[in-house]
């Protein structure tokens, strides 16, 4: 009776044992699921920060680029002074002064080189800004620029990089630039103002 009784105590436990397995074997596929879901929430949490940083990027981007946020960073000035024997007293020679073409020219080779924002005399230039001469005066938007006096253009980006730019045949010297001196320096914080 007692060996019986033994048996049927040895077949319960390793009935139990067979129980614990199979519900440990349960619970381990039921954690390995979970962490998947888990992981795979985390994933979709991280990819939609990446997602919302982005988009916050890209209208910081559009903002800058509109010209509607005041930008602060590296970049250069280029001072453009005209030399002293292109104005007489008897007015200027109209090939010796410059005009819409060289700014606008000025303004693309800096755009080119990865400029993140631009200023003429502190006016900020965005892509809907017009550059037009009339008569001797240069409009920048609604800016008037005398080209007998110097003019000031700053750009934020890469300084080594917009500074670089200068030094390409054409780029300060083009048309009647070639009547003014080009200063160039480099900066570790500007500030062009939105507009």
């Amino acid at each position: 009776k007692n060996k019986t009784n033994n048996n049927l105590n040895n077949i319960d436990i390793i009935a139990e044992i067979d129980a614990l397995k199979k519900e440990k074997e349960e619970l381990l596929k039921v954690n390995t699921e979970l962490s998947a879901e888990l992981k795979n929430l985390e994933d979709i949490a991280a990819n939609e920060g990446q997602l919302e940083n982005e988009i916050k990027k890209q209208l910081d981007n559009a903002r800058m680029n509109l010209g509607i946020l005041d930008v602060k960073g590296p970049g250069i000035t280029i001072t453009i002074t005209p030399k002293t024997n292109i104005f007489g007293t008897q007015g200027s020679n109209a090939t010796a002064i410059i005009g819409e073409e060289e700014l606008v020219h000025v303004v693309n080779s800096l755009r080119f080189s990865k400029a993140e924002a631009i200023s003429i005399n502190d006016y900020r230039i965005t892509p809907q800004t017009g550059i037009k001469i009339s008569g001797r005066i240069i409009w920048i938007g609604t800016e008037k620029i005398d080209p007998a006096e110097p003019i000031v253009i700053k750009a934020i980006g890469d300084k080594k990089l917009l500074s670089g730019a200068t030094n390409f045949v054409g780029m300060l010297d083009y048309r009647a630039l070639q009547n003014y001196y080009s200063e160039v320096k480099e900066s570790d914080e500007i500030i062009i103002k939105k507009t």
